[in-house]
């Protein structure tokens, strides 16, 4: 389960990187993920605005430009952070379909969606402020959990 959370976090999750990627990889509210992906501000996010949101920063996490995702794009990170070389490892192979090591712009595409997933519960392809409320209290509860 926490897996599962900190990979819906990733690749929705890897996505700020440098100084916001760190906050990324160990992001404290996983629906923030969920509501800058709604486009039209109506406070509901559908799948397609979520999945767009995902897509539209590729960019920002190919920091090395080389038109993939990978490890060498979080080298900083990394240096700073080496517990998160695993959690990242984690979420790359979520979405990794050729098992190379990096992510392609289509492969991020055609990648599962967990946070999406997790957070609509009545699966009705939309996330909704109650349903954004209730992840908010399940991560919260994780947290509790792993502090114990």
């Amino acid at each position: 389960m926490k897996t599962l959370l900190f990979l819906s976090i990733s690749i929705a999750g890897i996505t700020a990187v440098a100084a916001p990627a760190v906050a990324q990889l160990g992001q404290r509210d996983p629906a923030a993920r969920l509501t800058q992906a709604d486009a039209n501000g109506d406070g509901v996010v559908t799948r397609a605005e979520f999945k767009a949101s995902r897509s539209a920063r590729f960019d920002e996490m190919d920091r090395n430009g080389d038109g993939f995702i990978s490890r060498d794009d979080f080298g900083r990170i990394l240096k700073f952070r080496p517990q998160a070389g695993q959690r990242l490892d984690e979420m790359l192979a979520e979405a990794d379909a050729n098992h190379d090591g990096r992510i392609s712009r289509a492969e991020l595409d055609q990648s599962p969606m967990p946070l999406f997933d997790r957070a609509d519960t009545n699966r009705d392809g939309k996330v909704d402020a109650q349903e954004l409320t209730a992840l908010r209290e399940r991560a919260s509860q994780m947290r509790d959990q792993r502090a114990r």
